[in-house]
C-alpha cells in the first residue's frame, strides 16, 4: 500500500454515505432520495426487519442474505451518532492512513505474500468458486484482453483470454469495480466506475482513467469528494474518445473531455444504460442512449424507461407499453444484429419476475412478450439481475437471476439452461450480476466468478482461476503450521487450505476454527450459525454435524449473521448463540442462561480456558467457570468489535469499537476496568485485534479497513504493518507463532500472510514447538521412544531442561537433559522408552527450565494409539477379547464400532462363531458420526499374494452415508482410499459434488452404500504392498445428520498369503495378551517347531526350552513364578532367530 500510482483532486463536496442499494423494497420506505439529511444506520435495519416479518429469508434467492452481508459488513463503521460514514469521511480515513504511512519514520517489516485461494482441489466437482464479478469486459482490438471487475476485489487483467489474472488496482483508495470501458481508439486508455452497485459491499471513490492498459490510474473529475455513492454502468463515445457517459444512484454523468469534468444530464438513480449499436454501414453512433430511472410516482417509486437522442444532454421518458408502476428493477440491452431493438426485463416491487418487453423501434415503444414462465426462480433481482441478447441473433436473449435462462423466440419462452447446485458443463455459480455477448461469446459474472460459453450456454468454462477475489468474513490458523488455514467466505462457503485449498462446505462460510491439538480438525459455521460442518482432513472434506433447526426446536432461535465460534485450548468448541453453547460432538449444549439477545463476540482465555468473554453490542461480560455464569465487566461508548487476552498474561485484556472515532482499549486487571491506547492511530475501523505471543513488548496486530496497524508497550504508539498488502477491508487476523507468521482474512482479496517481524526476546523463555514422535492420532506398530522439539525463544544458554510426562492422566514420569541450546536454537529431544500395551493413550509433556518467563509455551499433548502385530493368515472371529481391534469416533464418545452378537432386526447374523463388528449392534447407528475401526499391523515385505479378506453385511441410507476402507504404511501418519468400485469390493465411485444429483456429500471416490443384508465375502488383492513391512487398514463410516439405519457388521477378518520359507514363518509369530499378568500365548502362521530362550534386562536367561511340538499351534508360555518387568523372547525355528520384547505385569 506504498508508492501509489495515483494523483487525487480534492473537492469539498459530498454527496450521499454508504447506504445500502436503494432499489432493494424496504428502502422504499425510507424516501432516501427526498431526504435532506442521511439515514442512520439502524433505521435502514429496521426497515429491512419490518420487511420480512411475513416473509421466509430461507428460501434461495429471497434476498434476505445479501443484506445481511452489506449489514455485517458495515456495522464496524457506525459511530456513536449511528450514521454510516459518508464518502468524503471515508476518503478522508484512507487519505489519513496514507500519510500516516509515508510521515511514519518507523520500518515496516512486513513483506505480506498471498495465498489464494486463485482455485481449489475440488473445484470441478463443488458447486462453490472463488468469488463475486461485477462486470468483464473484452478489448475491441486485441480479442485475447479481458478486464474483469469485483465488487470488493478490484479490476483485473488476463492477456491469454481469461486463463490467467493480474489486479491492477490494489492501491487505489477503494478497489471495488462495478464498470470497465475500454476506448476502442485507443485500447490503452481504461475508465473504471468504482464501488459495489449490487451489495454495498463497497462504496464509490468515482470514476478513474489509465492511459497505460491498467498499469496506472488517475482520478477523474467525478471523484472521491464529488461521487455519487454507488455507480455501475460506464461507456465511451463510439467516435469520439473523449466522451463519456456513467450511471450512478444520482443520475447519468457525462464528461466532454475525457473525464476532466462531468455534467449530469439525468437525475435521480439510474440503474443500467445502454447506447443504440453504431450503424453498420457507416459506423457512426447517432447519439441514442437508453436508461432506466427509479422514479417517485403517485407516491411511489417505480422504474421507467428514458431515451436520450442527443448522445445524452437531455432525456425523455419512454414508457409505451412498459409497466406505469410496480417495477422494482429494469435491464437493458441491446443488439448489432437489428439496432433498432431493444430489450427490457423488468423485476416486481417485491423483485419477482414481471416480464420481457421488446422494442423494434429503438425504444419509442415496447410490447411484453408472452413468456409467464418465473424465469427467476427468486425475489432478489434489487442484488442481481441480468439480461444479454446475442450480437448475432436478435431473437436470441439470455436472462439471469438464481440460474441462466435463454429464449430463441425472442422472449415469448424460455428454457432453463443450468442450476446452481449441480456442477455440470452448462454449470455457473448462482446469483447472475452480469451478461453480455462479446463476439459470440456470452461472459457471464457471477457471486462465484466469471464463466464463458461459445455454444450459446450449453457449455459454460469457468475463467476465475487467477482471481484472488474471495470476500473472508473470519479465519483460523493451525498452532503448529501456518500453512493450515480454514475460513468462511461470503458465499462461497467454507475453504481449507493444507499447503492447497479445497472448499469443504457451501453457503455462506461464517467462523471458522482449527483445533490447536490437532489440526487436521476444522470447525466451520454457515449463516446464523445453521449448520457446523467438520473435517478431519484439513478442509480437504467436511461434513455437516449440525443443523439450527436442533436450536429452533428450543425456541432459542438463531444466532447471528456471523455467530461466534471459539476452541479452546483443551479442544472444546463453543458457540454463541443467545446463550453460550458447547459442543457435544452431535449438538449444543447451553452453558449459560439466555441473555436474551445474541451474542456478538466470543473470546476464550488461551491460558485458562475458565476464563470466557463474551460482547453484546458495547457491553463486555466475563465468566469465571467455563461460561456457566458472567458478570458485567464495562460498558463502552461504541459497539464492540473484538476481544483478546494477553496469550502470556490473563489479566490483560483488550477491546476494540466501532466507527472511525471508536477506540482500542487495554485492561490489567482482567477486564474490570480499561484504559484506551488508541494514541496516534488513524481514524480507521477496528475490525480485529491480535496479541503477539512469547513477546515481551506485547506486540498487537490491528486489522482494519484499510490495512494492518502494529502496536507494543515499548514504543506505546502505531505504526503501519502494509508492506504488499492491497488497500482492502482486513476482517480477521490469525497467529502462528511457531513460524513467526501472521495471517490475514481480507473482505476481497483472499488470505495473505507475512513474517511478524523481529521480537524482543524474553531473558529466559523455553518453548516446545512440538511433538515429532508421537503424530496426532498416529498407530504405533512397536515401542518406541517419543521425540520433543524445543526451541530456545530466550536470550540465555540454555542447559538443563526438566520433563515431566505422564500417559492419560496417571503418574508423571521424569527425564532431565543436559548439552547446550544456544538462543533462537532448536533441538529434538528423545525421552525414554514407553513400553504399552494396545489402546488409546494421551501423552502429556511439560517442559522447565528455571526463571522461565513465559510459563505458558511449555507443555504439549498429543493422543496416539498402541496396535499390535497382526498374523497373516490368521482369520480374526471376533471370539476373544485379546483379539479386539482398535475403534473411535472422531466427535469422541464411545464408538460406534462394537465387537459382540449382532441383534438387529436386520442385521443379525455372523459368518462363524457368534461375534462381529458393527455399528451398532442391536439397532440403527448414531447421525452425526466419522467412526473407525482398525486392523492390527501386517508385516507383508515377505508376503507373496497378500489379500485382505473379511464378511460383511450392510444397511446403509443410499449416497448420504457410507462406509469405506483405508490404509496407512506410515504408522498412521496418512491414510489413503483402498481401492475402487468393483466385483466383491465397493458398490458406489460417487465422490462428492459430482453433479449427479444433489447427495452424496460424503462420498470419497469408492464406498459402500445402500443395502445388502446378506452376510458376503469381500477381498482386495494387496500384491502392490508386498515391500511394506507395516500396513495397517481401517474401516470408516461417516454418517451424515439425518436418516439412519443399522449401518455394517463385519466377521472374519484375515490378512492371507504364502510365507516365502522358514525364515519368514518364524517371522511371522504374535504374542498375546503382551502385557500379561502371566500367561503368554504364542501363535505362528503355520503350525512350527520352536525353541525359546527368556531374557531378562540385564542379559541373563533365566528361562529355556529346547524341541517344543507345535502341531496344535498354540503354546502358553507361563511367567507366574517371575518378577513384574521387561522380558526378551528369543524365538529359533529352523536355524532362524527371532527377537521379542514382553512385558509381565
Amino acid at each position: 500500500m506504498k508508492n501509489l500510482p495515483i494523483i487525487i483532486t480534492i473537492l469539498s463536496f459530498l454527496i450521499g454515505n454508504a447506504q445500502f442499494n436503494e432499489s432493494a423494497p424496504w428502502m422504499e420506505s425510507l424516501n432516501v432520495t427526498e431526504r435532506s439529511e442521511p439515514v442512520k444506520f439502524q433505521e435502514i435495519v429496521d426497515a429491512f426487519n419490518i420487511y420480512w416479518e411475513d416473509k421466509d429469508p430461507n428460501v434461495k434467492g429471497s434476498g434476505y442474505k445479501p443484506f445481511k452481508r452489506w449489514e455485517t459488513y458495515w456495522q464496524n463503521f457506525v459511530g456513536s451518532d449511528g450514521y454510516l460514514p459518508s464518502n468524503q469521511e471515508y476518503w478522508n480515513s484512507w487519505e489519513e492512513a496514507h500519510y500516516f504511512s509515508t510521515s511514519n519514520t518507523n520500518i515496516d517489516e512486513s513483506n505480506w505474500v498471498s495465498l489464494g485461494p486463485t482455485t481449489f482441489l475440488n473445484r470441478d466437482t463443488s458447486v462453490s468458486n472463488i468469488g463475486r464479478v461485477n462486470v468483464i469486459v473484452q478489448d475491441p482490438v486485441n480479442l485475447n484482453i479481458y478486464y474483469a471487475g469485483a465488487p470488493a476485489g478490484g479490476i483485473w487483467k488476463s492477456t491469454d483470454s481469461g486463463n490467467s489474472w493480474t489486479p491492477l488496482s490494489d492501491n487505489l483508495p477503494q478497489i471495488g469495480v462495478s464498470g470497465i470501458a475500454i476506448d476502442p481508439n485507443n485500447t490503452q486508455i481504461i475508465y473504471i466506475a468504482t464501488g459495489d452497485d449490487d451489495a454495498g459491499d463497497t462504496f464509490s471513490a468515482g470514476v478513474y482513467k489509465s492511459i497505460n492498459g491498467g498499469t496506472s490510474w488517475n482520478s477523474t473529475g467525478l471523484n472521491t469528494s464529488n461521487s455519487p455513492s454507488s455507480m455501475n454502468d460506464i461507456y465511451i463515445h463510439p467516435n469520439n474518445s473523449n466522451m463519456l457517459w456513467v450511471a450512478t444512484n444520482n443520475g447519468i454523468y457525462k464528461t466532454n473531455n475525457g473525464g476532466t469534468s462531468w455534467i449530469q444530464t439525468l437525475s435521480g438513480n439510474i440503474k443500467d444504460i445502454k447506447l443504440k449499436p453504431v450503424d453498420p454501414n457507416t459506423g457512426v453512433f447517432d447519439g441514442t442512449i437508453y436508461a432506466v430511472k427509479n422514479d417517485f410516482v403517485n407516491n411511489a417509486y417505480t422504474y421507467r424507461f428514458y431515451k436520450s437522442t442527443n448522445g445524452g444532454n437531455s432525456f425523455s421518458l419512454s414508457n409505451s407499453g412498459l409497466p406505469t408502476s410496480n417495477s422494482g428493477r429494469m435491464a437493458i440491452d441491446v443488439t448489432p444484429a437489428n439496432r433498432d431493438v431493444v430489450y427490457i426485463l423488468s423485476a416486481t416491487k417485491s423483485n419477482g419476475y414481471q416480464g420481457i418487453y421488446k422494442s423494434n423501434n429503438s425504444g419509442s415503444s415496447f410490447t411484453q412478450k408472452a413468456n409467464s414462465t418465473d424465469i427467476f426462480e427468486s425475489d432478489q433481482a434489487w442484488f442481481d439481475m441480468a439480461l444479454a441478447v446475442s450480437d448475432t441473433n436478435e431473437d436470441l436473449i439470455f436472462t439471469g437471476v438464481l440460474n441462466i435462462w435463454s429464449s430463441a423466440n425472442g422472449g415469448d419462452s424460455f428454457s432453463k439452461i443450468n442450476s446452481w447446485n449441480v456442477r455440470n458443463a452448462s454449470y455457473t455459480h448462482a446469483d447472475i450480476h452480469f451478461l453480455r455477448f462479446y463476439n459470440g461469446d456470452l461472459f457471464a459474472g457471477t457471486d462465484g466468478g466469471f464463466f464463458k460459453s461459445n455454444n450459446n450456454g450449453i457449455i459454460f468454462t469457468d475463467f476465475t482461476t487467477g482471481m484472488e477475489i474471495s470476500q473472508f468474513y473470519r479465519i483460523s490458523v493451525s498452532q503448529q503450521t501456518s500453512s493450515r488455514i480454514a475460513g468462511g467466505t461470503q458465499d462461497n462457503g467454507g475453504f481449507g487450505y493444507d499447503n492447497q485449498w479445497s472448499n469443504y462446505h457451501g453457503g455462506d462460510g461464517m467462523e471458522s476454527v482449527v483445533d490447536p491439538n490437532n489440526d487436521n480438525n476444522y470447525y466451520g459455521f454457515m449463516q446464523y450459525g445453521s449448520r457446523l460442518f467438520f473435517s478431519s482432513t484439513s478442509g480437504q472434506s467436511g461434513t455437516q454435524v449440525f443443523n439450527g433447526a436442533e436450536l429452533d426446536a428450543q425456541n432459542n432461535g438463531t444466532g447471528n449473521w456471523i455467530t461466534p465460534l471459539a476452541v479452546n485450548k483443551e479442544s472444546e468448541v463453543y458457540s454463541g448463540y443467545n446463550s453460550l453453547y458447547k459442543f457435544n460432538g452431535n449438538g449444543w449444549d447451553a452453558i449459560s442462561p439466555s441473555f436474551g439477545t445474541n451474542i456478538d463476540i466470543l473470546e476464550i482465555d488461551p491460558i485458562n480456558p475458565n476464563n470466557i468473554f463474551i460482547a453484546i453490542n458495547n457491553g463486555l461480560r466475563k465468566s469465571t467457570d467455563r461460561g456457566i455464569s458472567f458478570s458485567i465487566q464495562t460498558t463502552f461508548d461504541n459497539n464492540i468489535t473484538s476481544i483478546e487476552v494477553n496469550n502470556n498474561n490473563s489479566n490483560i485484556v483488550y477491546v476494540t469499537t466501532s466507527g472511525f472515532g471508536g477506540g482500542v482499549y487495554k485492561s490489567n486487571d482482567g477486564g474490570s476496568s480499561f484504559t484506551e491506547i488508541t494514541g496516534n492511530l488513524p481514524s480507521v475501523t477496528k475490525n480485529m485485534l491480535k496479541h503477539r505471543p512469547d513477546d515481551v513488548s506485547n506486540t498487537l496486530f490491528l486489522g482494519t479497513h484499510v490495512g494492518v496497524f502494529k502496536y507494543d508497550d515499548i514504543s506505546a504508539s502505531w505504526e503501519e504493518f502494509n508492506n504488499n498488502l492491497p488497500n482492502t477491508s482486513v476482517r480477521d487476523l490469525a497467529i502462528n507463532t511457531i513460524e513467526n507468521k501472521i495471517v490475514a482474512g481480507t473482505y476481497g482479496r483472499g488470505i495473505w500472510e507475512s513474517d511478524m517481524g523481529t521480537i524482543q526476546l524474553a531473558t529466559n523463555d523455553l518453548r516446545i514447538d512440538g511433538l515429532i514422535d508421537p503424530s496426532l492420532n498416529s498407530v504405533k506398530c512397536s515401542d518406541f521412544s517419543p521425540i520433543v522439539n524445543v526451541k530456545n525463544n530466550g536470550q540465555n544458554l540454555i542447559n538443563t531442561i526438566d520433563f515431566t510426562y505422564s500417559l492419560n492422566g496417571g503418574a508423571n514420569s521424569i527425564y532431565t537433559w543436559t548439552g547446550t541450546l544456544n538462543s533462537q536454537e532448536n533441538i529434538q529431544i528423545t525421552l525414554p522408552q514407553l513400553n504399552l500395551s494396545k489402546g488409546k493413550y494421551s501423552l502429556d509433556i511439560e517442559a522447565t527450565i528455571p526463571n522461565d518467563t513465559f510459563s505458558s509455551n511449555n507443555s504439549i499433548s498429543k493422543e496416539f494409539f498402541i496396535n499390535t502385530e497382526g498374523l497373516v493368515g490368521e482369520v480374526n472371529d471376533f471370539e476373544l477379547s485379546e483379539k479386539n481391534l482398535i475403534s473411535y469416533n472422531t466427535e469422541g464418545g464411545d464408538s460406534v464400532w462394537e465387537r459382540g452378537a449382532p441383534t438387529g432386526s436386520v442385521l443379525n447374523t455372523y459368518s462363524s462363531m457368534f461375534n462381529v463388528y458393527g455399528t451398532n449392534l442391536d439397532g440403527n447407528h448414531p447421525d452425526n458420526s466419522k467412526s473407525y475401526l482398525y486392523t492390527e499391523c501386517y508385516n507383508l515385505s515377505n508376503i507373496s499374494s497378500p489379500v485382505l479378506k473379511f464378511n460383511m453385511a450392510y444397511q446403509i441410507e443410499q449416497d448420504w452415508d457410507l462406509l469405506y476402507v483405508e490404509y496407512s504404511i506410515d504408522e498412521g501418519n496418512s491414510w489413503l482410499l483402498l481401492g475402487e468400485e468393483s466385483p466383491n469390493w465397493y458398490n458406489s465411485s460417487r465422490i462428492a459434488g459430482d453433479g449427479i444429483a444433489n447427495d452424496c456429500y460424503n462420498c470419497v471416490g469408492g464406498q459402500w452404500t445402500g443395502v445388502n443384508t446378506t452376510i458376503s465375502n469381500y477381498q482386495y488383492n494387496l500384491n502392490d504392498f508386498t515391500n511394506e513391512s507395516s500396513i495397517i487398514f481401517r474401516f470408516i463410516f461417516h454418517a451424515d445428520y439425518a436418516v439412519n439405519f443399522e449401518g455394517a457388521v463385519i466377521d472374519d477378518l484375515v490378512v492371507e498369503g504364502t510365507l516365502s520359507n522358514a525364515e519368514h514363518a518364524t517371522n511371522s509369530f504374535i504374542v498375546y495378551p503382551n502385557p500379561s499378568n502371566n500367561i503368554f500365548n504364542i501363535k505362528f502362521a503355520t503350525p512350527t517347531d520352536f525353541n525359546f530362550n527368556i531374557i531378562d534386562i540385564t542379559g541373563k536367561t533365566i528361562l529355556s526350552r529346547k524341541d517344543i511340538d507345535n502341531s496344535q499351534n498354540h503354546f502358553q508360555l507361563n511367567m507366574s513364578n517371575f518378577a513384574p518387568g521387561i522380558y526378551f523372547l528369543k524365538i529359533e525355528s529352523n536355524s532362524v532367530y527371532k527377537n521379542k520384547k514382553i512385558i509381565l505385569k
